[in-house]
This record gives C-alpha cells, structure tokens and sequence, in this order.
C-alpha cells in the first residue's frame, strides 16, 4: 500500500532546532493558559498534537518541568539559543508530543480546531463561533 504522506518541517526562530514530523497531525489547537502565555510571551499558545514517535527534533535545545493542570508534569522544549517555544511532552499523554504552530516551516496549513483554556484568555481575544471552546482541558475522550 502506499500513501501520500507528506513530511511536515519546522524549527525555532534562528534555525538551531529542526523537526521533521512523519505522520499526520492528530489534533491543532490553541492554549489560552497563564502558562502558555508565559511561556511563548503571548496571549495565547498555537499548537499541533502529533505521535510522539512520529516526531524528530535535531539541534540544541531544553526543557523546562512545570506542572500542569492534570496533576501530571509538562516538558517545554526550547531552543538553547534563541529561546523559541519549540514542543511541549505532557505525561498525562505519553504517546503525543505538542508542536508550536508558529514554529512550522508551512503556517497556512494551521487551521485550530478548538481553543482551550479559554478561562484564562485575554479580554480582547475575539472566538471564530464555530470553534469549539474550552473553560479548561476538553476531557480525555474528546
């Protein structure tokens, strides 16, 4: 059987942390936490969720630990360097890994699909009414 998968790219803003994604994207979103905003330095956090195995990062980059909502850790990477927000490993979800949106090689094909986290988003934050919004994490299931 073959398939017509194309190899999503991206990395951080000065090209020391590359990704490539091999499967296709499972979820996009955006984050509108306290967390997310201080993290990216944003109102909000645009992100895909992809298969962690599916995910290839090369270059220098880190993480930092904070605790998340659900009890369990989030692994933020950044790059080293420049400091760009680059994935996020949340261990409530072991099998996925979050990609910063902003970080894609090929932006126009993000379309998010629910926004989360809405309670905390800024005042002047207008929601496309189609969007599905969330006050907090949508549940496991959905």
């Amino acid at each position: 059987m073959t398939t017509n998968l194309q190899v999503i790219t991206g990395g951080c803003f000065c090209g020391n942390v590359r990704y490539e994604i091999s499967h296709e994207i499972i979820k996009q979103g955006v984050c509108h936490c306290k967390a997310c905003q201080h993290l990216t330095g944003g109102a909000a956090w645009p992100f895909i969720v992809v298969k962690s195995e599916s995910l290839h990062i090369l270059g220098d980059f880190k993480e930092f630990t904070r605790p998340g909502a659900s009890g369990y850790p989030v692994h933020v990477g950044f790059c080293s360097h420049c400091g760009s927000t680059v994935f996020g490993r949340p261990e409530v979800w072991p099998h996925i890994h979050t990609v910063s949106a902003s970080s894609l090689d090929t932006i126009k094909d993000f379309s998010p699909e629910m926004h989360v986290w809405t309670e905390d988003a800024q005042s002047w934050i207008l929601f496309h009414p189609d969007t599905p919004q969330f006050l907090n994490n949508p549940k496991k299931n959905n």
